[in-house]
């Protein structure tokens, strides 16, 4: 009887060469999303009560309270409702007495209630992440660009060269700081004017900043 030949045994040496050959995979097809991409959902396919919601916790961001002009722009000048849709949405928080309207200074403010932070707090998370972060964003912009605005007051000079943007900083009535700057054309000088109100106190700060730490260019005597 013959012993059996294993391959693993080292004694054993065994005809021929043993290669491995894999076997050729296709080329992956292209995925569908890089050709077709998905949109991202639509602010219109929310509910009128998931509105309700929306701006109740927008609210609750700026303490539970807003302009409501502001609220109005935020909400209809940022394209999520239309006006009828926003003052049936507004209607609905003020029936519900989830909002009051108050008068200050001959401004409406709407003013969020003791029951409607509580639906705020309770609620929010019904409607997605993804449209609670597009509104908030836009909310967040709007009140810092019309807080930067109360205290800069923006005017245009047009010249033979073009148009210089006047920049006037202002605290409690009173002039703090002025600044012109001169651009090539209107267009250039409300681009400018735009991407400082993105952010005016950093803009100010900066110059400040650079007045006080502003130090004597050194010069060099080796050569004297």
């Amino acid at each position: 009887m013959k012993p059996e030949i294993r391959q693993d045994d080292p004694q054993y040496d065994l005809p021929g060469q043993m290669a491995f050959f894999p076997d050729m995979e296709p080329d992956p097809a292209p995925h569908i999303l890089l050709q077709r991409p998905i949109p991202p959902p639509e602010l219109s396919q929310l509910e009128n009560w998931e509105f309700c919601i929306i701006m109740s916790d927008v609210l609750m961001r700026f303490e539970g309270r807003l302009p409501e002009s502001w609220l109005f722009d935020i909400m209809v000048g940022g394209k999520y409702l239309s006006n009828f849709l926003y003052h049936d949405a507004l209607g609905t928080l003020l029936e519900a007495h989830a909002v009051e309207r108050i008068s200050e200074q001959g401004t409406d403010i709407i003013v969020l209630t003791d029951s409607g932070r509580r639906d705020a707090k309770n609620l929010r998370l019904m409607v997605p992440k993804i449209f609670r972060d597009q509104v908030h964003l836009t909310a967040l912009r709007y009140v810092a660009r019309q807080k930067a605005l109360r205290d800069l007051k923006i005017t245009y000079e047009p010249d033979e060269y073009g148009c210089k943007l006047c920049l006037c900083c202002m605290d409690h009535g009173t002039e703090m700081f002025f600044l012109r700057i001169s651009a090539p054309s209107r267009e250039n000088a409300e681009e400018l004017s735009e991407r400082i109100l993105r952010n005016p106190a950093r803009f100010f700060g900066k110059i400040i900043d650079l007045a006080m730490t502003n130090e004597e260019e050194p010069f060099d005597l080796t050569d004297n």
